[in-house]
């Protein structure tokens, strides 16, 4: 496999966007022996005395990939589709050089990564030997996989179990394990191979997030699915695969548009149960995070807003940072796919008819055109990299004559810091997410920049060196950090308030997206309560703060709890 170079025009000039996969006319074939007794008289005698010589008329030639050829660019998703056996999953290890070309040729520039849930760890070795043996494969370090231990021991939610021999865990722990590895490194062309079906759903829904923020960093995403909304969600573009010849080329829509008018009819399934209808309790959301943001939008904003936030949704940390200034000057927060503009979020662009759209992230020009289209007559790119990036940018937007210190957060506490970000807007203050790999002399120097006077930080004791800690409260800084549970209710609610207030949040905990664009919707809301449950629970702190504040009624935002969830919801509304 050859690496491909930088096309180049006939200035010399680098032509943009730059290819990073370039399959010419590529063939896979295999040579298979048949099993089971042949055709014709054959001894059992004469198969024994000829075991290991294949049968005369058994070995079949089966072309598995015929002619294919395509380029992928710089910053694609592109799904890959097909019926069973024509030929997604081996095109894909041929690009990834697991499988040598029978004929034509693959370039690939930069290392291409096959993401699955098959890779092969070795049952006799605990879980913890297997992450570091999987993530010296991906080429990481001992001090990067050290350093992302814990990470991924979280994500993958096998916990304790990681020092046990992977031979005792269930095949979905082993899957989930086998997940998070493989996610462990930041390859430049990835390659995922049905991995999104993973496990139950909350893991399905964290690992389709953290494709999303793969998806964000690297050069190139293929995707192989059976699932055509999965593809629709996370992909631009497709390759339509039928007896391993290419038929189709183009954007995802079309493609699978094209794919899913050749599929047998299929019975009707019978609709989803709908949410209980419980007195006191309504939802407000919609059937994925794209839909669920224009709900939001439409419930609390009218016609006629100067200026809508757009982001991708792939990366919670971002999301985090815009809530203080779409707060402060009432901006709805959209979301976009990379390089797509949905239709949900195209028709709540009319309704809202903005002066200005801001898109936040990568650039995105396929986006800009989209939006053009659409009559916004400004469209401004904050482009950034990551969350403090995108935090100081957003900063910028609530520059006043009164300084505000910043409220900061790690990173990698994103999930657990949704209280602290509602504290932030509601205060007028800005959002500063710290880079995890920031030194401690970085985030020093950063604050000394950025921080007027003290800055309160929600931040895990063990994200924190001593150093650290011990430098920032020489600077007034007040440092603060509580479990989960404890921190929706104290920080979301005063301690000491009672009722009866009007109107009571509610977020299920599970979708982090969800739950930063509910704390938006929240913090609109002043003085308004946000709590958070489970999808199965609600947790005994917030049954208490409930109790205490009496709401009107309770609203819940984004992802859906258990239907005994709502229930019991609803036994806290007088």
């Amino acid at each position: 496999m050859a690496a491909a170079e930088p096309a180049s025009g006939p200035d010399g000039a680098t032509a943009a966007p730059r290819a990073t996969v370039v399959v010419s006319h590529l063939d896979v074939t295999y040579r298979v022996t048949g099993a089971g007794r042949p055709a014709g008289d054959r001894s059992a005698l004469d198969r024994l005395l000829r075991r290991g010589e294949p049968a005369p008329g058994r070995v079949k030639t089966v072309e598995a990939v015929k002619d294919v050829s395509f380029v992928a660019h710089h910053g694609e998703s592109i799904g890959i589709i097909g019926r069973n056996g024509s030929g997604k999953s081996t095109l894909l290890r041929a690009v990834a050089g697991l499988i040598p070309p029978s004929g034509g040729q693959v370039w690939v520039a930069g290392e291409p990564a096959l993401l699955g849930v098959n890779a092969v760890l070795m049952g006799k070795l605990t879980g913890e030997r297997n992450i570091y043996l999987g993530c010296q494969a991906l080429g990481l370090t001992k001090a990067e996989i050290k350093e992302r231990f814990d990470e991924i021991v979280d994500f993958s939610g096998i916990g304790d179990a990681v020092y046990m021999p992977m031979s005792t865990y269930s095949s979905g722990m082993g899957a989930r394990l086998r997940f998070a590895i493989s996610t462990a490194a930041q390859p430049d062309v990835l390659m995922v191979d049905e991995a999104l079906a993973t496990g139950d759903a909350d893991f399905r829904a964290r690992s389709g997030e953290r494709i999303a923020q793969m998806r964000e960093n690297a050069a190139t995403v293929f995707l192989v699915s059976h699932s055509n909304s999965t593809v629709r969600e996370i992909c631009d573009r497709a390759l339509w695969m039928e007896a391993g010849e290419l038929l189709m080329d183009g954007p995802a829509e079309e493609v699978l548009a094209a794919y899913e008018a050749t599929l047998p009819k299929r019975r009707k399934k019978s609709a989803p149960p709908e949410d209980p209808t419980v007195p006191g309790v309504e939802r407000w959301a919609g059937r994925n995070r794209w839909e669920t943001a224009a709900e939001l939008s439409r419930r609390t904003h009218g016609p006629g807003v100067d200026t809508v936030l757009l982001a991708t949704g792939a990366d919670a940390g971002t999301l985090l940072t815009l809530v203080p200034p779409a707060t402060r000057h009432r901006w709805p927060v959209l979301l976009v796919q990379a390089g797509v503009v949905p239709e949900v979020t195209r028709t709540e662009l009319a309704r809202l008819a903005p002066r200005r759209v801001v898109l936040v992230g990568p650039a995105m020009p396929e986006v800009t055109a989209q939006l053009v289209e659409l009559g916004i007559d400004e469209v401004e790119t904050w482009e950034v990299e990551d969350a403090t990036q995108a935090s100081l940018r957003a900063a910028e937007e609530m520059v006043d004559d009164t300084p505000h210190p910043p409220y900061v957060l790690r990173d990698s506490q994103r999930r657990l810091a949704v209280p602290l970000v509602l504290e932030a807007a509601r205060s007028g203050s800005p959002l500063l997410v710290l880079d995890p790999d920031l030194d401690d002399d970085g985030v020093v120097e950063l604050l000394g920049e950025c921080v007027p006077s003290g800055v309160e930080a929600m931040v895990a004791p063990e994200t924190m060196s001593p150093e650290l800690r011990q430098r920032l409260v020489g600077r007034a800084v007040k440092l603060d950090w509580e479990p989960l549970e404890k921190a929706f209710v104290t920080r979301s609610t005063a301690a000491d308030d009672e009722g009866p207030v009007e109107t009571a949040y509610v977020v299920a905990t599970t979708g982090a997206v969800e739950t930063v664009l509910g704390a938006a919707v929240a913090a609109l809301d002043a003085g308004a309560p946000f709590l958070g449950v489970t999808k199965d629970d609600v947790p005994d702190a917030t049954v208490e703060a409930l109790r205490r504040l009496r709401p009107g009624r309770i609203v819940v935002l984004g992802d859906s709890p258990s239907p005994g969830v709502l229930k019991a919801l609803g036994e806290l509304v007088p």
